[in-house]
């Protein structure tokens, strides 16, 4: 599961919305991955969803993203971190600033 397809596991509409807007907001900014894990953190602990078992799945979830995509970056390509960070568009329609950018925000400099 990828940052977007976390995003949109979000069974609440208002909630999914809102964390929609502040990953949006990561996307375009010049923050890393580790700002993402807390942004996320931080979102998850000051929102309420209807029911526990929700807010219980969605912890779940991004733990197993912050696994694979954070926690491994090291291990990951340039492709495969743009595919869990859904940074494919920003990447092929950018130039050389924004991509730039974006291999300093997933680590990828080499």
């Amino acid at each position: 599961m990828n940052l977007d397809e976390l995003v949109n596991s979000v069974p609440e509409i208002e909630l999914r919305e809102n964390l929609s807007h502040w990953v949006r907001e990561w996307k375009q900014d010049d923050k890393d991955i580790e700002a993402l894990a807390y942004l996320i953190g931080k979102w998850h602990g000051n929102v309420w969803f209807q029911d526990t078992d929700s807010s219980n799945n969605f912890h779940s979830e991004f733990q197993n993203f912050k696994s694979a995509a954070i926690d491994n970056i090291g291990g990951l390509t340039l492709n495969e971190r743009l595919y869990w960070f859904g940074l494919f568009e920003v990447w092929e329609g950018g130039n050389e600033i924004t991509q730039n950018r974006l291999r300093s925000k997933l680590r990828a400099n080499a």
